[in-house]
């Protein structure tokens, strides 16, 4: 729905990843929960938490590879007050082609967390319908849908999220 998400063109899955990390409003004592098996970028994101003082944790796997969902459903329910939560993970993990629940999303938001979900892997061979599942932000790859054009990614994210990050700054081209 227009109304609810827009859609921000990038260089690439990791650059709509590095949007989202550098602004986040991470702050001392918030938290930033991601799965092991998230793309190398999504990880990326942990080192703009640590600057400003929040937690990461990890969310374990399986021996199938699936999410560890008693460890999941934990880390999702401690919550602190007044601060910020990430939640990150895959729909489908790039290391091993596992397609995660897309309940996890409204399970977490439940919980009162953001949730960024990777559908790059995901979304070249499933349909992800943001009318039923409702993440924060969704970042994805037109290479990996189409296999052309290189260089061209987006971040869909909900206004209501949006209107959350603060850019660290701006530079080059035309700003209204």
């Amino acid at each position: 729905d227009p109304a609810e998400y827009t859609v921000v063109f990038t260089a690439n899955a990791s650059h709509a990843l590095k949007l989202v990390g550098e602004s986040y409003p991470f702050e001392k004592d918030d938290r930033f929960l991601l799965s092991f098996d998230n793309h190398n970028s999504v990880n990326g994101i942990r080192e703009y938490d640590r600057l400003r003082g929040a937690d990461t944790t990890y969310v374990p796997l399986t021996a199938e590879l699936g999410l560890d969902e008693g460890a999941l459903e934990r880390e999702l329910g401690k919550m602190r007050a007044g601060r910020h939560h990430l939640f990150a993970y895959p729909a489908q993990s790039n290391f091993s082609g596992v397609q995660h629940s897309l309940e996890w999303i409204e399970r977490a938001k439940e919980q009162g967390w953001d949730v960024l979900l990777d559908a790059a892997a995901f979304v070249p061979t499933n349909r992800l319908d943001l009318s039923r599942r409702n993440p924060d932000f969704v970042t994805l790859s037109f290479y990996k849908m189409f296999g052309y054009p290189t260089g061209v990614g987006a971040l869909v994210a909900r206004y209501e999220a949006l209107a959350k990050l603060h850019r660290p700054w701006f530079a080059g081209g035309t700003i209204v």
